[in-house]
């Protein structure tokens, strides 16, 4: 069979597909019982299903494949639980494919295909949900496989220029971003200083060039590039850079980043990184100490006392415990709401 799909008969089919979803009703009530759906499906019956279709994809036998893809969908035999099942599984299993192993016109089958198999909602019993929702496995399978993709021609391209690489890095989507970002792993010390600078440069037209820049600093060991993109940055990045830095970085390094934070004027982006750095090295007493002491600041108080009040170290617990019983001021309300904040937190886990 032959790898690529003959287009006037892919168009037949996928014609014939659209009749089909086209005439069905408008189910918008819940039309399975979920258990009961689970149950009727033949997990080893599946399996044997889904095997014979991921031979097909591997050996790039589209038009078959697609055929029996519309069998699956029209076969009697089948519940409605177990043709989505399949659609579903067969969807999510792709990713694990090399990108472009099937053709793009059966990730458009799949991502239009509508599920027949409709149950209430596990948390809103009023909203009726897909059982196996197969438009999202097909669109997880597209970002995965141009995630791929872009990383390898980020891999390429950090041999060149660097404000070529991250021109073409701001006109990617955000699957393609995150390759970009995923082929950093490759760049060697010099070739990601040169992209974090490139990306500084740009910082205030482009303020989504933070997290690679952050990323650039971290990967390459620059601190003072990671500190410049945390200073200069901003916007939703802002976060996802923080919460790189405080993986990544050691005990030390944590702790100076954060006190370079809230050196900054922006007591945003300082809250920001007290919320983000401060937790994962709250048993470090530099870090504690630093904290205590933000307790009474009008701005970032609050900031530094609910990470406080989420320790579980009953050192720290007494230490807020004695500022809420003998100080005033802001530090006595800060500490305060830190220990109603744990309060609150226990009671939820009981």
């Amino acid at each position: 069979m032959n790898a690529s799909i003959n287009r006037p008969y892919l168009v037949f089919f996928l014609l014939q597909f659209a009749w089909v979803v086209a005439t069905q009703a408008d189910v918008t009530a819940p039309n399975w019982d979920r258990t009961l759906a689970l149950r009727m499906i033949d997990k080893a019956d599946m399996q044997y299903r889904l095997k014979s279709l991921y031979q097909m994809a591997r050996e790039g036998s589209s038009t078959e494949l697609l055929e029996s893809l519309l069998a699956i969908e029209q076969d009697p035999a089948l519940t409605a639980p177990e043709r989505d099942y399949l659609m579903f599984n067969f969807a999510a299993g792709l990713s694990d494919l090399d990108p472009g192993t099937v053709e793009p016109a059966l990730l458009d089958y799949l991502s239009a295909y509508q599920a027949r198999t409709l149950v209430a909602h596990d948390e809103h019993p009023g909203m009726t949900v897909p059982l196996f929702n197969i438009p999202a496995a097909a669109a997880g399978v597209r970002n995965h496989w141009h995630r791929q993709q872009a990383a390898a021609q980020a891999e390429k391209l950090l041999r060149g220029p660097a404000d070529s690489w991250v021109s073409t890095y701001l006109t990617e989507d955000q699957a393609g971003r995150r390759g970009f970002l995923d082929a950093l792993e490759f760049g060697s010390g010099a070739e990601l200083r040169g992209l974090g600078q490139a990306a500084l440069a740009r910082l205030e037209e482009w303020p989504e060039l933070t997290l690679l820049a952050a990323r650039a600093g971290l990967r390459s060991g620059d601190t003072s590039l990671l500190r410049q993109a945390i200073a200069r940055g901003g916007g939703p990045d802002l976060s996802q850079a923080l919460r790189a830095a405080a993986s990544d970085l050691s005990a030390k390094e944590c702790i100076g980043l954060l006190e370079h934070s809230l050196r900054q004027d922006s007591d945003t982006k300082a809250a920001l990184a007290i919320a983000h750095l401060a937790p994962a090295r709250l048993g470090d007493p530099a870090v504690q100490d630093l904290l205590f002491s933000t307790l009474a600041d009008h701005s970032l108080g609050a900031a530094a006392a609910l990470v406080l009040g989420a320790s579980p170290d009953p050192a720290v617990q007494r230490r807020l415990s004695d500022i809420a019983s003998q100080d005033t001021g802001l530090a006595k309300e800060r500490a305060a709401l830190a220990i109603q904040s744990r309060k609150a937190e226990m009671g939820a886990d009981q």
